[in-house]
């Protein structure tokens, strides 16, 4: 796995589709309000998605994601007032109506502060369309093929593809003109980023170590990472640490000393206090789930 994979895997950002169904007569439909990254897939007929002032049609087979959970709405018309989720979709399963539209809602929940610099670094949105011949598009293809069939709103199988579906997005999409996944694409900072990520959590590295791996002077090192990651080589060191403990503590339930330790850290008060200023929330909330 390289650096890239286990940074998106440490997230553990998981996929929920929550409504497969179709709509008749005049409707409209705004699934803002999680606080997760939203998308809606046309499974039959054609719609219109408006957003930050755009109406964008969209046609069966086409998709839209959201990275931010802006304020929207997916309508049947062009030009109205309708109030949103006041229509009853009926199932998939159900004699499909000539003049409905089919839709599958859903959203990519994440239980992971770091998450946040993730989407910074995407568009405010994605559309892909059905004669996108490339991976997402194959993806969208066997999500669609397996809403006609469900009778449930949600499944595992569509849930799981979505999943697969937000990597795609997210490697086709991000920004990497500057920030975290600039520098995994970076000539020389990609080495230094494989080695931090590499590394094991209780072993310290120092940045002597890291601008040697990127084979530049520690100066022009430390200047050229904290140009294009906007962060100085050790504190996204530490951010990387404070990562992997907050998986540790929300997964495995360990205790704040052992986190500390799997860190290298030699005080649990030292750490507690790192994690708190990288994270925003100490370690005790995020072991009992209560944060």
């Amino acid at each position: 796995m390289n650096a890239i994979n286990q940074l998106l895997d440490t997230l553990r950002i998981e996929a929920n589709v929550h409504h497969n169904g179709q709509y008749c007569g005049d409707w409209a439909v705004d699934t803002s309000g999680s606080q997760k990254m939203t998308f809606h897939v046309v499974s039959r007929g054609k719609c219109f998605f408006k957003f930050d002032g755009e109406a964008i049609e969209l046609n069966e087979g086409d998709a839209v994601f959201m990275p931010s959970d802006a304020q929207h709405c997916v309508t049947n018309l062009l030009s109205s007032n309708l109030s949103v989720n006041t229509t009853e979709a009926l199932p998939m399963t159900q004699a499909v109506e000539e003049e409905s539209t089919g839709l599958v809602c859903g959203n990519f929940a994440h239980q992971h502060p770091i998450f946040e610099k993730l989407v910074k670094q995407m568009p405010k949105l994605i559309v892909v369309r059905h004669n996108d011949k490339n991976a997402i598009g194959r993806i969208v293809e066997l999500i669609l093929e397996e809403s006609r069939g469900s009778n449930q709103h949600t499944n595992v199988l569509l849930n799981r593809l979505s999943d697969c579906l937000f990597y795609l997005l997210v490697r086709s999409h991000l920004d990497v003109t500057n920030g975290v996944f600039a520098a995994f694409a970076h000539p020389q900072l990609n080495a230094a980023m494989e080695l931090i990520h590499q590394q094991d959590c209780s072993q310290r590295l120092s940045l002597d170590e890291l601008s040697c791996a990127a084979s530049m002077s520690r100066s022009a090192f430390s200047s050229l990472f904290k140009e294009v990651v906007e962060q100085s080589p050790m504190d996204y060191l530490t951010q990387w640490r404070m990562t992997q403990a907050y998986r540790w503590l929300a997964d495995e339930g360990i205790t704040t000393l052992d986190a500390a330790l799997r860190c290298g850290y030699e005080s649990e008060s030292s750490f507690s206090k790192a994690f708190k200023r990288v994270m925003g929330v100490g370690p005790g909330p995020v072991r009992s789930g209560t944060e």
